[in-house]
């Protein structure tokens, strides 16, 4: 089995049996870069289309300022609780796809905006989507992309992205700043904007994934209880009003199909 099928085949894995956690799951319902992510991008009416919609949440924010929206997953389990999410919000103007991130299975310049939002470290292929991004995009359309970010540092980067996959074997890979704008500028975007936001995880609640055995748990917070000095700054673990958080860091960044 080629590399690009195992990953896409270990994210509907996981997120078919984990799915209805996103319902509810603070950092994807209620976050700074969710908030940021609107305002970057501040949609004017128009067709966005929101790639690994997950549960649903980027979408149906987006849905306030756009015409329409089309919130795409690979996963049918995750599609299922955005429809399910989607009544309850009565979001009338967001529509459901079931699409790869490398294969959109939208025609050439059709969309005013594209999102994704907490996603692309599980993708086969980030340079395949973002190619695909400046494929669907009209001129002058725009992407807003937000997902978290590794170190720049290569050792530290690979400690961040185990620590990463230990939580989520369907974790593949996230990429130091520098590196997504690179990448970015290579399908042929423009970065517009680029800001960085730090994002205060509750252990408890980061690891209250259905998969998740209780030795797991213990290896992860091990982890952050011995950091190196670069992961200690990158991650800030600590204790906090009773409770033990780190932080995540997450690029928002916004990018013009010229």
């Amino acid at each position: 089995m080629d590399s690009s099928k195992a990953q896409r085949e270990a994210v509907q894995r996981i997120y078919n049996r984990d799915s209805d956690y996103y319902i509810t799951s603070v950092p994807h319902a209620r976050s700074n870069s969710l908030t940021r992510a609107f305002e970057v991008l501040n949609p004017q009416g128009g067709v966005l289309l929101d790639v690994a919609t997950g549960a649903g949440h980027t979408a149906f924010k987006m849905a306030e300022g756009c015409r329409k929206v089309i919130a795409s997953d690979l996963t049918q389990g995750m599609l299922d609780s955005a429809r399910k999410l989607a009544g309850e919000k009565k979001a009338a103007n967001v529509r459901f796809l079931r699409a790869d991130s490398e294969n959109l299975g939208v025609r050439d310049s059709a969309l005013d905006y594209l999102s994704v939002r907490i996603a692309p470290h599980h993708f086969a292929d980030v340079r395949g989507f973002l190619r695909e991004a400046a494929r669907v995009l009209k001129r002058g359309g725009k992407l807003v992309y937000v997902d978290n970010v590794a170190p720049e540092e290569p050792r530290e980067a690979a400690a961040y992205n185990h620590f990463e996959k230990v939580r989520d074997p369907s974790h593949n890979r996230c990429d130091p700043t520098p590196v997504l704008i690179e990448m970015m500028e290579e399908a042929g975007l423009r970065v517009l904007h680029c800001e960085m936001v730090r994002k205060k995880m509750v252990l408890d609640e980061w690891t209250n994934r259905p998969h998740l055995d209780e030795k797991t748990k213990r290896e992860l917070r091990a982890f952050l209880d011995n950091p190196s000095p670069a992961i200690r700054h990158w991650l800030a673990p600590r204790e906090e009003g009773g409770q033990f958080v780190f932080d995540e860091v997450e690029a928002v960044i916004l990018a013009l199909r010229p």
